[in-house]
């Protein structure tokens, strides 16, 4: 696995470093949390993403119901990558306007833990 670098926090710029191994994984986990599923045209019918926003934003159920149905949202979207074996631990914690979402993931490069601002 190898990709170009990107950053998301408030960059939309590309890079010329290409990302091998674990950290392509950990740049397409990022894209794949933050790209809500087909909302975008280059996405549609891909199956890539997640219906993140479409949980939290101006909802009134309660959160407990909303981290569960994430947990899902993101399992889903992330066992679609085939060096992501199994997703445990999961934990989403709403701060404001900040969702903060942590996750072990057991994967071709090992088990690592995540946590990511969405």
């Amino acid at each position: 696995l190898s990709t170009f670098e990107a950053y998301f926090e408030g960059k939309k710029e590309l890079f010329d470093v290409v990302l091998t191994g674990y950290d392509a994984l950990k740049q397409w986990i990022e894209k794949c949390i933050r790209t809500q599923l087909n909302r975008y045209p280059m996405y549609k019918g891909t199956g890539y993403g997640a219906n993140i926003k479409d949980l939290v934003i101006g909802k009134s159920y309660r959160f407990d119901f909303a981290e569960s149905e994430l947990r899902r949202e993101v399992e889903t979207a992330l066992l679609k990558h085939d060096d992501i074996y199994k997703l445990e631990n999961f934990r989403a914690v709403k701060n404001g306007d900040v969702l903060n979402i942590e996750f072990t993931l057991t994967t071709k490069y090992g088990t690592v833990t995540e946590v990511y601002a969405a």
